[in-house]
């Protein structure tokens, strides 16, 4: 039996090579499931242990003045390693500074097979979002009480190790096979392991029964429930048993929540009688719950599917593991369904054939074989739940771009994985559900392309209807960018490895027309060069466009304006490049096409394959016909430039008004349901309806209160001393702003969201708060400290005394519920930029009717904005907290007061930032008090 000795080292950095050394060497030795020997030890270092080493390991100077030297310690760490097989988290660290420091010393290096759980993690537990050691533990429930601690790491290591080689054990056999043909290429040498349990594990009569086999690869075996319906009682005295007894049954602490219930009846009146209802639901009305309910029951009582659409994939996400659990608990009987676009599933066609090729390092095979294991779990084929690597799911040669489905090489039942499609299953599932979730995304794609992936006629609720228009705006419009060709000189082959050119010859060869695809090959490479040199001189003429400093710009792309001729010009001989290379791409395919009778299904497949791409050819043309070569008045173009990589120059059509298009094609067709917190300015609805094509039309509207207390739970300052920033020089309004951040931090011990309107703004305050402010706090800055918006939330929510700096994304969709947020700050009042192109093309349609556009567009959009930012600070009836507006013209312009007006009832404190201050600590001592703060 092989034993394995699990490794943790503590070093004083990264590099032997720039004098670092161990500190902490732990071993635990592992035979079978059990662990059969523990060494620990301290290191003493010849130089001293850095701070942060300290601050990070906790092991201090004092600890180590009388531990052993590195050499004294050698012959223990043989003994350990010696005939036994080395396993570490992040074995490639661990393994090379260990035996870097060996030879130093003078001593053999350790040559053993080696085994990283990093690796092992990453495949056989391919949905986690994260596979470092701390997040394992915590997920695992591994005993790990000393992170950064050798001996502690080495143990949640071994007892992660026991649970992996378990986890491969319990695969079924096919699957096993396929891992180890791919772990050639792995860095953990686990090939013997694999041996050992393909023979231990054989052939397993449940392999068939709990997974479906097919073609070698093992998939999760779907089982269908099915509940008997029930005949239906009328909504309110089923509603009244809902409150009364199933809610405070499901929930342990349920408290009735009226406007909830209000909300209730007004979108199950709308759907019955067919009609458009406008609801802006206060936070914490719990409306998502107020929607599902009545949907479910009118799904269920008419036989008729209502369709819920949220603004991101993220929401449906959270819908379909939070919310409708809850409603199958009251509804035993409905049938929900989640529904996604066809590229966010994996095509299994696909990834068979990839499969099938020969290994080409460690990243394909590692996401060859997390797919397998995913395979054996997946109920959906999401590919979001997979946490491929980075590089393996970004970009169009990406490998989640070489597995997803696509519509043009989709061969129906032609395909021999048509019954197990998972795109397809979705659909069909559909087809029976009560509930069909889906995302704006999709919902405005299908309307577009006319797909007919949703139905067209049965009731649909839109939530988060504040983001309608832009994301509607988004999906009537097209893109052109260079990544769009990189699929077409990597894929195909030009100027890469040719492995689908190859496949494609191969094919070729096999139907006896060699000759004449190989003259076709040459003319495809030659149409591929010329469109790659026109390519190349429409990003020069772009980037010529940029007339200021900055890396990044955005301009305005006049069509018919005389300084865009020379880009017209080109852009005109890059279509007519991409026409020749399309018509030689159609040749091919039709003198292959003509044999595939007498292909076999794979031969069919690169075929398939091969009209793909040209479809790829031409959506691109099309796309370049559309943002630079024609003519529309409804629409606006506009150039993003990146002066610093011209491959990320993109250029963008959009229509300049989304109202008479969705009112033509969605809500004169169907009963609506528009449901946000934040839809009304001054209480009214007027903006939304002009913007969404409802004015004029009789819809209902309905604004719901927030159930919280405003009034007892928040204050609203506006320090009367903070400048404008048009007033003074902006070095001397980031220093004011930054002095106040600093001040006001203090009071509140951090807990402080502040939301700004600029990147540039952001930066330069962050860079001066740090200075002010004392230690022991922690600043996160978005765009600054790194990560995305998820991970620097969670860090703000674990961190005590963190402020975190937010643009953009940050003013919604955010939720950081009780202590960790006391305090908001609003640096200025979110209007949207005037030279942003569809805000401007906009602004100009408005005006040429007469109209202010400032009244009619900015100003409402940025109250609408504004009600989304205040709504981070209170989330639950125990939260607390201050507001802190430190934009002046809310209280100093005639258009302010809308901004007051569109808060719920909250006391505002007026007069300089010292008299704020004194309030705010009266008014947080206070809460802590009255124990608010403690139920917190």
């Amino acid at each position: 039996m092989d034993t394995y000795v699990i490794v943790d080292l503590e070093t004083t950095g990264h590099s032997v090579k720039s004098g670092d050394e161990l500190i902490e060497f732990a071993a635990v030795v592992v035979q079978g499931s059990e662990v059969i020997e523990r060494y620990s030890t301290l290191i003493r270092p010849s130089r001293p242990i850095p701070p942060f080493i300290t601050q990070l390991t906790t092991i201090t100077n004092q600890d180590v003045a009388e531990a052993p030297t590195f050499e004294e310690v050698i012959p223990d760490i043989w003994k350990m390693l010696d005939g036994r097989i080395f396993v570490a988290h992040n074995v490639s660290f661990d393994l090379n500074f260990l035996n870097e420091s060996l030879e130093l010393a003078g001593y053999i290096p350790f040559q053993g097979r080696a085994i990283d759980t990093v690796e092992l993690a990453r495949i056989l537990y391919p949905t986690l979002e994260s596979h470092a050691l701390e997040s394992l533990a915590e997920t695992f429930n591994l005993v790990h009480t000393d992170a950064h601690r050798a001996l502690s790491d080495a143990e949640a290591t071994a007892e992660l190790f026991v649970r992996l080689v378990e986890r491969l054990r319990a695969l079924p056999l096919v699957t096993l096979k396929q891992l180890r043909r791919l772990s050639e290429s792995w860095t953990s040498n686990v090939e013997p392991l694999l041996d050992e349990l393909i023979i231990q594990v054989g052939i397993r009569a449940d392999d068939e029964t709990t997974y479906d086999i097919h073609r070698k690869i093992a998939l999760r075996r779907l089982v269908d429930t099915f509940e008997p319906a029930v005949e239906r009682e009328p909504f309110e005295p089923f509603l009244h048993r809902t409150i009364e007894e199933t809610l405070p049954a499901l929930f342990g602490q349920f408290e009735p929540r009226q406007s909830q219930f209000e909300m209730m009846r007004h979108v199950y009146k709308a759907l019955d009688d067919e009609a458009t209802l406008l609801i802006e639901a206060g936070t914490g009305t719990g409306k998502t719950l107020a929607y599902l309910i009545p949907s479910a029951h009118h799904a269920l009582e008419t036989k008729r599917p209502v369709v819920v659409s949220t603004h991101t994939i993220q929401l449906q996400e959270q819908l379909l593991t939070r919310d409708l659990p809850i409603l199958k608990a009251i509804f035993p009987e409905v049938e929900f369904t989640l529904l996604k676009g066809r590229r966010n599933y994996i095509d299994l066609r696909k990834f068979e054939m990839i499969l099938e090729e020969a290994n080409e390092g460690l990243l394909p095979a590692m996401c060859k074989a997390m797919v397998l294991v995913w395979l054996t779990e997946t109920v959906t084929g999401d590919l979001e739940e997979l946490s491929l690597p980075g590089a393996a799911s970004q970009g169009p040669a990406s490998f989640k771009r070489l597995i997803q489905a696509d519509a043009a090489s989709d061969f129906g039942r032609f395909d021999p994985w048509y019954s197990r499609d998972f795109f397809t299953r979705a659909v069909l599932r559909s087809k029976e559900a009560d509930i069909i979730v889906t995302n704006h995304a999709l919902l405005f794609s299908d309307l577009q392309h006319q797909a007919g992936i949703l139905p067209t006629d049965t009731p649909l609720i839109l939530d988060e209807a504040h983001q309608v228009e832009e994301v509607a705006s988004h999906h009537f419009g097209v893109t052109f960018d260079a990544i769009q060709f990189d699929r077409l000189f990597k894929w195909f082959g030009y100027g890469a490895d040719g492995k689908f050119h190859s496949r494609v010859l191969g094919l070729a060869d096999l139907t006896a027309v060699a000759e004449e695809a190989e003259a076709f090959s040459k003319a495809t490479d030659q149409a591929l060069a010329r469109v790659d040199d026109e390519l190349n001189d429409l990003l020069t003429a772009l980037q010529s466009l940029g007339k200021k400093r900055e890396q990044r710009q955005t301009v305005r792309f006049e069509r018919e304006g005389e300084p865009f001729r020379p880009i017209r010009e080109v852009a005109k001989r890059l279509e007519d490049r991409l026409r020749t290379l399309r018509t030689t791409l159609r040749q091919l395919h039709r003198l292959l096409d003509e044999h595939k009778e007498h292909m076999t299904f794979k031969q069919r497949a690169v075929l398939g394959d091969l009209k793909a791409f040209i479809g790829d050819v031409r959506d691109i043309e099309s796309v370049l016909y559309e943002t630079m070569l024609t003519r529309d008045d409804d629409a606006v173009s506009w150039v993003e430039l990146n002066l610093a990589n011209r491959k990320l120059t993109s250029v963008y059509t959009q229509p300049v008004e989304i109202g008479p298009l969705l009112h033509e094609r969605l809500f004169a067709k169907r009963p609506t349901v528009l449901t946000s917190a934040t839809m009304t300015v001054s209480g009214r609805f007027g903006f939304i309806e002009r913007r969404l094509g409802l004015d004029g039309e009789d819809v209902r509207r309905v604004v719901l209160a927030s159930p919280f207390d405003f009034k007892k739970q928040a204050k609203l300052f506006v320090p009367s001393d903070i400048p404008l920033i048009n007033e003074v020089p902006l070095p001397r309004f980031v220093e004011q702003i930054a002095g106040s951040i600093a001040q006001i931090a203090n009071v509140t011990k951090g807990r402080m969201l502040v939301l700004f309107t600029s990147n540039e703004l952001l930066r330069l305050t962050h860079e001066a708060v740090k200075d002010q402010l004392d230690e022991g706090y922690t600043l996160l800055a978005q765009g600054v400290s790194g990560g995305s918006r998820s991970r620097l939330t969670k860090q703000f929510k674990r961190i005590d005394q963190s402020i975190l700096f937010g643009t953009a994304s940050f003013w919604e969709g955010v939720d950081i519920p009780g202590e960790a947020l006391t305090c908001l700050i609003i640096v200025r009042l979110p209007f949207a930029p005037p030279d942003q192109p569809v805000m401007q093309a906009r602004s100009e349609k408005i005006e040429a009717t007469g109209k202010s556009s400032f009244f009619e567009l900015s100003l409402p959009q940025a109250v609408i904005r504004f009600k989304q930012g205040v709504g981070r600070l209170i989330r639950s009836k125990e939260d607390y907290g201050a507001i802190f507006v430190f934009d002046r013209r809310v209280e100093t312009t005639r258009y302010g007061k809308q901004f007051i007006n569109s808060l719920p009832a909250v006391d505002r404190i007026d007069g300089p930032l010292e008299t704020a201050l004194a309030e705010l600590e009266l008014f947080l001592d206070e809460k802590e008090k009255t124990g608010l703060g403690n139920q917190r």
